[in-house]
This record gives C-alpha cells, structure tokens and sequence, in this order.
C-alpha cells in the first residue's frame, strides 16, 4: 500500500529506472487505477475493500522487485493470519459493516463516474 500512500512515485521511479515499463506508462496506469480513487479512498481503505489478501500478494509478489523492503508489511500478515480481509471478512485494517461497505462503494462509484464523464466532456 505504499503506492497508494505515496502516489506511487517512489515505485514509479524504481520501475522505470529497472527498466520494467517507462514513465508515461507509470503514469497512464496510475491515472486509470487507483489514482483515480485517492480523492475518496485512503489507501487502507482500499486495502479493506480490494482485500487484504490481495494486498498481501501484492506485497509478496509485486513489490519484491521494486522495493527494497525485505518483504511484507508484518502487519499485513497478520491481519490476513487473522482473517481480517476487509470487505471479505467485514474487517481489516478497520471493521466494516455491510451499510458502510455500501456507502463506501457508493462513493467511489459515484466519483469515478464524475470523473469519466468529466474525461468525456474534453
């Protein structure tokens, strides 16, 4: 989740530094993912909605060859460990009931779609 928290800056600059992919790649990715969400999603927000199981396996899989982090947020684990995934589980970094899970969801989609329709309008 250090993307998100970070703007995915810090990975972007390690990813085309590597060689993986270039900058406007970085960038048109960001943009058309979960950038668009930051303005109404904090990235542990994100984390309870996606899953943190996901973002465990990102963290395992993804962020090894961009990071130098050892390995996964130990918090991570254990909120997985624990079954605490989020939405799935109706807790993770932070409990969810099913009105705030719908809530949430309602706003994000509500923003996304004003953004497209703002991106069409151009």
């Amino acid at each position: 989740m250090d993307v998100a928290r970070r703007g995915g800056a810090d990975h972007g600059f390690a990813l085309v530094e590597r060689g993986i992919c270039d900058a406007e790649t970085v960038d048109a990715v960001i943009k058309a993912s979960f950038g668009r969400r930051l303005a109404v999603l904090g990235p542990l927000e994100n984390a309870d909605l996606v899953g943190t199981d996901l973002a465990l396996a990102v963290h395992n899989v993804v962020l090894p060859a961009i990071d130098n982090r050892p390995g996964p947020s130990p918090y991570l684990q254990k909120l997985v460990a624990d079954g605490k995934l989020g939405f799935k589980s109706g807790e993770g970094f932070r409990k969810w009931s099913q009105e705030q899970q719908a809530a949430l969801r309602a706003r994000l989609v509500a923003h996304l779609k004003a953004s497209r329709d703002q991106e069409k309008a151009k």
